[in-house]
Order: structure tokens, then C-alpha cells, then sequence
């Protein structure tokens, strides 16, 4: 990770860019503290992590979640009372 001054990232922000394609992580400073980050976007991976959490989700919520007490009654019983 390299750290480089507010004012070579604006002056470099290309060239930045594309290093950061390569894999390259900047942290940018301003007067020697760190205020921002240049991180390459998370590739296609991290997205399919996410079907598989979302599916799951999804499969979840058809099963439903217990939640405890009676079991409810069905539309007929409800009409014989």
C-alpha cells in the first residue's frame, strides 16, 4: 500500500488508476494524515458470494421463521367457530 500526497493524486489520477487496476492500494494524504483510500473494485467474486448469501436469504424467508405459540388456523377452521 502506498501513501501519496492529496495533490500528486490529483495530478497522477490516471496514473493512479491504472496501478490500481494492476492490484496497487493508495492512501491519500492531506499534510501527512490519511483521508481517503484507492482500492481496486471487488471483482466478480465478492458478487457471487453475494447471489449465494441473497439465494440463501430468499429460501429462508419461503421456508418462514418459527414463531412459537399456536399454530394458526386454516381459513376453514376459522369459519366453523
Amino acid at each position: 500500500m502506498r501513501h501519496i500526497s492529496l495533490r500528486e493524486a490529483n495530478q497522477r489520477l490516471s496514473a493512479c488508476i491504472a496501478e490500481v487496476e494492476q492490484g496497487e492500494h493508495f492512501v491519500v494524504e492531506r499534510r501527512g494524515i490519511p483521508v481517503a483510500q484507492i482500492i481496486p473494485f471487488p471483482t466478480s467474486g465478492a458478487s457471487a458470494d453475494r447471489e449465494k448469501k441473497l439465494k440463501r436469504l430468499l429460501e429462508m424467508l419461503d421456508r418462514g421463521l418459527p414463531l412459537g405459540g399456536e399454530k394458526f388456523p386454516s381459513r376453514d377452521e376459522l369459519h366453523e367457530r
